[in-house]
């Protein structure tokens, strides 16, 4: 992926219901100024192409609806969140026979938001829309497989909403799309407050400190839940972006405001790692230990932003090496996430790896990454 970009992993939000500002087709990545040392960006959050910070006014918060309370999930999780626009994704769900190895060993299965809103064209999703996902029964066989269902979407971006409020609607289409076919959503990640409350995107900003931030995320994560309380709010935050004792800032702000994340999720940008040299084990270690001190299940996010990771045998081996290196410093983390952003490919969608077979040796795919991953950390 492009080092000066925040990332690949965007999600190209659509505005939805009643909002004053139309929503134009999704658009490329954005680029940023690099750090003072001219160093690449972290593997961060996804923004939106809208530009129109305004907040809405009078947005009601949605009545709750019932829903009857799912089996506890474990406290050590295996998420899966597979690449926006994959080019068998739907497989996934037509040919369940090619992953149940694989699938045996998931609790959690995430999607994008933009995978699920349902609203308007996504260049990075190729064919991997809301229907398609319906079309194969996507949402009712994840609840038959006592899979979890999360989304992935954050409160602030800052080249579209700074407050929370035209998110929190995107937010709450993508719940009901799923729970009106047969899905049960129990867990949000939200994609990076803490860098966009403060990041520059194409001159805009929102310009928040860390207070600021943590009492806008207050408020998205308080309108989520009290909409749908079964589900369990965490965050992903970038590092070395942030330094250690800057995310401990981060989630003590949290907790400051009332917030008791139910997980943190580290997005280590491996590129970044080779330029600074941090030292990785210890400062892994270090938040691990932080985390279990604030009783917050902490994860790592084991992918590949590897910029000539452009097949699915270097998104395969990169992320092997990345497992590993994660294995020699904590062990398995209490969270184990294997996800891609990876891309995007010449079609303009973000499809590496591929997600099927699993089990066929000349096929690096990202279900045989799971199996041969958690071989690494002993299951």
């Amino acid at each position: 992926m492009n080092q000066t970009k925040v990332s690949n992993r965007k999600i190209f939000i659509k505005l939805i219901l009643l909002l004053v500002v139309p929503a134009p087709a999704c658009n490329i990545p954005r680029a940023l100024p690099s750090t003072p040392q001219s160093l690449p960006l972290p593997t961060t959050a996804n923004t939106s192409t809208l530009t129109n910070t305004s907040s809405p006014t009078n947005i009601p918060t949605p009545t709750n609806t019932f829903t009857p309370e799912p089996p506890p999930l474990p406290s050590n999780l295996v998420w899966f969140a597979p690449n926006f626009g994959s080019r068998d994704y739907d497989e996934l769900f037509t040919k369940p026979e090619q992953w149940s190895q694989a699938r045996s060993h998931i609790n959690v299965f995430q999607f994008y938001a933009d995978n699920v809103i349902g609203e308007g064209p996504c260049s990075i999703c190729g064919d991997n829309s809301f229907d398609a996902f319906v079309r194969a029964g996507a949402f009712q066989k994840l609840t038959d497989w006592n899979l979890a269902i999360s989304i992935e979407l954050g409160p602030i971006y800052p080249d579209w909403d700074c407050s929370g409020n035209k998110v929190f609607i995107n937010a709450e289409q993508a719940v009901r799309n799923i729970e009106a076919n047969g899905g049960v959503v129990r867990l949000w990640s939200m994609d990076e407050p803490f860098l966009y409350g403060q990041t520059d995107i194409n001159g805009q900003k929102c310009g928040y400190d860390v207070e600021e931030t943590a009492a806008v995320t207050l408020k998205y994560i308080e309108r989520l839940t009290a909409a749908h309380p079964l589900i369990r709010v965490g965050d992903i935050e970038p590092y070395p972006y942030f330094s250690i004792p800057q995310l401990k800032e981060w989630i003590l702000a949290l907790e400051d405001k009332g917030v008791s994340l139910a997980f943190f999720h580290l997005d280590v940008d491996a590129e970044r790692v080779r330029f600074e040299a941090p030292d990785v084990a210890v400062d892994l270690d270090a938040l691990a230990e932080f985390c279990q001190e604030h009783q917050i299940p902490f994860g790592v996010i084991l992918t590949s932003n590897w910029t000539a990771a452009g097949s699915n045998r270097t998104y395969f081996d990169s992320t092997m090496a990345w497992i590993r290196t994660v294995n020699q410093a904590i062990g398995k983390p209490q969270h184990v996430i294997f996800q891609s952003w990876q891309g995007p490919a010449p079609n303009g969608a973000n499809e590496i790896p591929i997600n099927l077979p699993q089990n066929d040796p000349s096929v690096y795919s990202h279900t045989r990454l799971i199996i041969e991953g958690l071989d690494v950390f002993g299951k």
